[in-house]
């Protein structure tokens, strides 16, 4: 079969199953990223004498958002907000109006709301000061306000809803991976400097019967399902665009456009990347695993070399394979989580790099050496008949997150049990004496304090001690067998 595709492309393919009884199946299977000319695709778990035949190739799979609401957008609005920020947009529009201020809604809203999708922030832009309408909002509702003025730009939060709103603005890239140099812009140049098409989309809250406002044709992208750059250099003014590309698409089942595609990958061979800050890599990668669905977006990002062009060691990403295989993804898992097992097969080597160009802060850089450490320690984790007490002492100290993340990915189902059973049952085992209580019974102030105080633990979680009478006990012949002298051992 000739097949004339990109060098990589995404393969959804019609499958004919034929099995052993000769029965056949039609339908569309997505088989993932592939390279040029890997087109005999295996039926996944298909048993003796099934195969899987190529009758046609396509480059995206159809949409799982579909466009639902086009003839009153502002009635769309309006029922997928909640009552916290349909009441804050409330307010703005009439303070807007009382100034003579034009106010739109923006972006990802707008987009969302056409969709049927609930709308979580609120994006708002004003021809005029945004952080000082914002301001005169906070102080009318005596909600919080947080002003980036070199961007012109404001947040108000009011209880559990937020606002963000913007100065329209135009802006300028003086070099790849660069802030750009703002000033100020009318709508039409606020949309133009947006990432995609499907993003640039506003909605006027000053018009009684508003239409959207879509200049480049976010509406049809919508449509089709398809992740559209605004222009060529989109990638090279802000490569972070490239992860916020995946994730939208993963996030709303769409497909990143061709020609957006190839600029992408343009991007990332010339390591455009490399030109942005570690805190902006690492809030678009934090973003990404805070989705609902984070391994989608990380193994297109994989597939697509994203990954390896942050830093190489995230070529692969087989730690997080097993924490999505062990179904530890369908709980509410945090971010950190994925991160650890995201560095889980890394060397301290690797990982002191990742937090170097990641430039992570003191909780993330924790748990990426915390979880490296953890992985070589899984032989004395499956020790045969490891005591609760040693089982403690080589694990306490080390994140709770990263412990958890290790349970879930390591190799070792018996470390994994016994990193469970850390968790469950004994990080929190502590004796009931405290050390005043030690002090009450002779024990001399001093480090002999603490230590009896770790016997006493080791005790319990080896259910050699269970009641307050045994502590006390114990302690009293710790004493004793120091020979009438505390101070000695």
């Amino acid at each position: 079969m000739p097949l004339l595709m990109e060098p990589i492309v995404e393969f959804y393919i019609y499958v004919v199953r034929l099995s052993k009884r000769g029965r056949a199946a039609l339908g569309l299977k997505y088989c993932g990223l592939h390279r040029l000319g890997q087109a005999w695709l295996a039926w996944p778990g298909g048993g003796f004498g099934e195969r899987a035949l190529c009758y046609n190739i396509c480059h995206r799979r159809p949409p799982t958002q579909k466009l639902r609401h086009t003839t009153d957008p502002l009635q769309a609005v309006l029922t997928s907000l909640d009552s916290g920020s349909l009441s804050l947009m409330e307010a703005l529009r009439r303070r807007a109006e009382s100034q003579s201020l034009a106010v739109y809604l923006v972006g990802g809203p707008v987009r969302d709301a056409l969709l049927g999708i609930p709308i979580k922030d609120l994006d708002l832009l004003v021809e005029g000061d945004a952080p000082a309408l914002a301001a005169q909002l906070a102080e009318e509702l005596a909600g919080s306000l947080l002003v980036h003025p070199q961007f012109g730009t404001a947040t108000v939060t009011l209880g559990g809803s937020r606002l963000d709103l913007v100065t329209a603005r135009k802006e300028i890239y003086l070099r790849p991976g660069a802030l750009p140099t703002v000033s100020p812009g009318t709508i039409d140049d606020d949309l133009a400097r947006r990432d995609f098409t499907i993003n640039a989309l506003a909605l006027s809250l000053s018009e009684p019967n508003p239409s959207i406002r879509d200049p480049h044709d976010g509406i049809g992208d919508i449509g089709q399902g398809l992740v559209r750059a605004l222009h060529r250099r989109s990638f090279a003014d802000d490569p972070t665009r490239i992860l916020r590309a995946v994730r939208y698409e993963q996030r709303l089942g769409f497909g990143i456009e061709d020609e957006t595609l190839s600029l992408a990958q343009e991007a990332l061979a010339q390591r455009h990347l490399d030109s942005v800050s570690g805190d902006r890599v690492r809030h678009e990668l934090d973003r990404m695993l805070d989705e609902e669905r984070p391994m989608p977006p990380l193994r297109r990002a994989m597939e697509l070399g994203i990954l390896a062009a942050i830093h190489p060691a995230l070529a692969n990403i087989e730690g997080f394979d097993r924490l999505e295989t062990s179904g530890a993804l369908e709980d509410s898992v945090c971010p950190l989580v994925c991160l650890a097992a995201l560095v889980y097969p890394l060397s301290p080597r690797e990982g002191e790099g990742i937090i170097g160009r990641l430039n992570l802060p003191g909780a993330w850089a924790e748990v990426v050496r915390d979880t490296i450490a953890l992985r070589g320690l899984e032989r004395e984790l499956s020790a045969p008949e490891l005591s609760s007490s040693k089982l403690a002492g080589l694990v306490q100290g080390f994140s709770s997150t990263a412990v958890l993340a290790v349970s879930r990915v390591t190799l070792s189902p018996v470390a994994g049990r016994s990193l469970k059973q850390y968790l469950d049952e004994l990080q929190h085992v502590a004796p009931e004496l405290k050390g005043g209580d030690l002090l009450a019974l002779g024990v001399p102030s001093g480090p002999l304090v603490g230590r009896i105080l770790g016997q006493l633990r080791e005790a319990k979680l080896d259910r050699r001690v269970a009641t307050i009478a045994q502590e006390k006990r114990m302690v009293k012949e710790l004493l004793a067998q120091l020979g009438g002298d505390p101070g000695r051992g």
